[in-house]
């Protein structure tokens, strides 16, 4: 059992929220923008819901989500009602998904079983996701999460491989990202700072790998 969802975020700049971003249009059938519409979210882990109502331009967004599965539903009055399964929402990051509306009775659905993965359309941030599955099968020397880092392109771990212990955090920092200087980067938990106080860019906490559902690597900002 996972004891707490942590974000880890390798960046050359000021962190990050942890928490992810749902942001998107609302159309119709003819393209054109439709407002004041229902945009409702809810996590399947938990059924907690959140929902967001779309501009007079079609837009809406819907921040502070944690990272997960979710649900996604829009009722609007004239429009068959939308729902959307299976949005996968990922640390730290903004997913952009459009919604058509067909012209019906609300108690009508139009439900998407089936679709395109969902991408960031939304910023201009590189990075990218080490996933629940990738923390919990890829063999991890001495178990530190951070190691799954270098998978990433533009990531290079620069440290001895005694120094991948999980309490050897001074060494474990020696990362550069896109040719940035070694022992730069600023790492997040939670979206907090996990930086430590004392040294160049140290770690101040390396969590235990079974702690970790999933985390984000970002190369630019």
């Amino acid at each position: 059992m996972r004891l707490t969802l942590l974000c880890l975020a390798i960046m050359p700049a000021l962190a990050q929220d942890f928490r992810a971003t749902l942001s998107g249009h609302v159309f119709d059938s003819s393209g054109g923008a439709v407002p004041n519409v229902k945009i409702q979210v809810t996590n399947s882990d938990n059924n907690e819901v959140t929902t967001a109502n779309s501009d007079n331009a079609g837009a809406f967004s819907i921040p502070l989500l944690r990272p997960g599965d979710y649900k996604l539903s829009a009722s609007t009055p004239g429009f068959k009602q939308f729902i959307r399964d299976h949005v996968t929402l990922e640390a730290a990051k903004v997913t952009g998904v459009d919604i058509t509306l067909e012209v019906g009775a609300v108690t009508d659905t139009v439900e998407v079983t089936a679709a395109a993965a969902v991408l960031d359309t939304q910023s201009a941030s590189r990075g990218g996701i080490v996933t629940t599955q990738q923390v919990s099968e890829l063999p991890l020397n001495a178990r530190n999460p951070f190691m799954l880092g270098a998978m990433m392109s533009g990531v290079t771990f620069n440290g001895a491989a005694i120094w991948q212990r999980p309490f050897d955090n001074g060494a474990i920092a020696e990362w550069s990202i896109n040719g940035s200087r070694n022992s730069s980067a600023e790492f997040t938990m939670d979206g907090a700072s996990n930086n430590g106080q004392m040294g160049g860019h140290n770690i101040a906490y390396v969590p235990i790998v079974d702690s970790v559902q999933e985390f984000n690597v970002m190369t630019n900002m």
